[in-house]
């Protein structure tokens, strides 16, 4: 499995970069999860539209669905130009009664997913869906191929309920939006440097990458302050950063 992250800022995208975004490659099949600002135009630097088999999204804010209505266009126009042979599915997180602010169009078809859900892929690949802690309703995934795990915790702040869906993952993809200074970092539904740290090094995990980052501060300093509580491997995601499992 091959995960290319497209957009690491949370927020808004730098000049030229993008929101939250990640491409899986495997078995053939191309997965988008987050369809954030700026994803688009990064994602066609790997892959055409017309080749994407599935996305999800973790949750309503513009970060995660900027450039969703923009993919669904693109869609309508392969579909009709002959270039998409099958429907695009996207998978929307939300509540059995919550309201999707998105509508099936010609060429893709929005389905909801809930937590405690797992989405198996022709590819062999699974994703288990569980609930974060944010303002929208928010999942994270737990991503599996052969054995093998990554979790992308999507937005959340920190609760102990969720070492147990990040325990033991090979990497750890981490909202790290704030910070140590900044104490209050649950009150905006996000987690701190400290957070993040601590649920590293409870889980288990092999390697943490930082994401959903914030555009103050020195971004660098971000893992040093990770490190003073996880001792594995800590990387600064960018984009086009690349994880393998093989």
């Amino acid at each position: 499995m091959r995960l290319t992250l497209l957009g690491p800022w949370g927020a808004y995208p730098k000049a030229g970069e993008a929101t939250a975004g990640y491409l899986i490659e495997h078995g053939g099949r191309n997965i988008l999860i987050d369809c954030g600002s700026g994803v688009l135009a990064k994602l066609q630097q790997y892959k055409r539209l017309d080749e994407l088999d599935a996305v999800y999204i973790s949750h309503g804010h513009y970060d995660h669905v900027a450039d969703l209505g923009c993919l669904q266009y693109a869609c309508l126009i392969d579909t009709d130009l002959g270039r998409r042979s099958s429907v695009l599915p996207i998978h929307f997180a939300s509540e059995r009664d919550g309201r999707i602010p998105f509508q099936s169009m010609s060429g893709s078809e929005i389905r909801r997913i809930e937590a405690g859900q797992t989405a198996t892929d022709s590819s062999g690949l699974s994703i288990t869906f569980f609930k974060t802690f944010h303002g929208a309703y928010c999942l994270g995934m737990d991503i599996r191929v052969d054995g093998r795990k990554i979790v992308y915790t999507a937005d959340t702040y920190y609760d102990e309920s969720l070492i147990k869906h990040c325990a033991d993952a090979e990497v750890l993809i981490a909202e790290t939006s704030f910070y140590k200074e900044i104490r209050d970092a649950k009150k905006y539904g996000h987690m701190n440097t400290e957070d993040v740290g601590v649920l590293a090094r409870e889980a288990g995990v092999g390697k943490v990458v930082l994401t959903h980052l914030p555009h103050f501060g020195n971004i660098e300093q971000l893992a040093a302050e990770v490190g003073d509580i996880y001792s594995g491997k800590i990387e600064t995601a960018y984009c086009g950063m690349v994880i393998e499992l093989s």
